[in-house]
């Protein structure tokens, strides 16, 4: 995961004013990780190898810069600490390795202390989940525990998809093409490639508009697959195109 995926915890539920809590809450009912950015190279301590509890507390290296999800059960003691708005939380992450060459494979649970404010972050792919930042501005909601909505939660983005889908047809990559063309003053799209999970370069979509805090960010496979329910949506309508 890179560092344009990662949005700082802190800052995403400021921007949607909601708590730190309410974003971890709604995270944990959908069924989405929690990860943890370490910013600086930093020590921690080997609890498990795979399933089996080491003997003695090891001592394990933290490259800087690496991603890792923190474990199901210390997502108690994150929403404790955000509650008690601690600033530092002991928590547990989950390391997979694997050695190729030897066809072995692993994992690691490790427990580490870390700076919640500086850590703590979220994977744009789970914005959607939140309620969006159009809600500031008087725009629909999502409620916790909500499954994710067939259109795309971002109230202006999702009119920019209605209008070029009625001038341009249905077909995903000529919406995507052209949407451009029919951006309202303020509202901007941007196409760039990002690194996925697995370190995988996939196109994005950025859409942002003149009081955008932050861009709105869809990865080409989800716009693809989203727009099944649009085509639904206007199938009724005479289209150019119903590909």
């Amino acid at each position: 995961m890179k560092d344009s995926e990662l949005h700082n915890f802190f800052k995403v539920a400021e921007s949607r004013n909601i708590s730190t809590v309410e974003v971890a809450e709604i995270l944990i009912l959908n069924g989405r990780q929690i990860y943890l950015h370490f910013l600086k190279e930093q020590l921690g301590t080997i609890l498990y190898e795979g399933f089996n509890k080491v003997e003695k507390p090891i001592t394990y290296r933290i490259e800087s810069g690496k991603v890792f999800p923190i474990t199901p059960d210390s997502r108690i003691d994150l929403i404790d600490s955000l509650k008690k708005k601690n600033d530092k939380s002991e928590l547990k992450i989950r390391i997979e390795w694997e050695d190729t060459e030897n066809k072995n494979y692993g994992s690691l649970i490790i427990k580490v202390t870390v700076n919640l404010i500086s850590n703590l972050v979220i994977d744009y792919e789970d914005f959607e989940f939140l309620p969006p930042l159009s809600n500031i501005k008087g725009g629909p909601t999502v409620s916790v525990g909500a499954s994710p909505p067939k259109f795309f939660s971002e109230k202006n983005f999702h009119e920019l998809i209605l209008r070029t889908m009625s001038k341009e047809g249905t077909s995903w990559n000529m919406v995507k093409r052209n949407l451009n063309k029919h951006t309202l003053e303020g509202e901007k799209i941007k196409i760039i490639e990002v690194s996925n999970h697995e370190g995988e370069m996939r196109p994005q979509i950025q859409f942002s508009t003149s009081y955008s805090i932050e861009p709105y960010k869809v990865l080409e496979s989800t716009f693809k697959k989203k727009l099944t329910a649009y085509r639904a949506h206007l199938s009724k309508l005479p289209l150019p195109g119903n590909d």
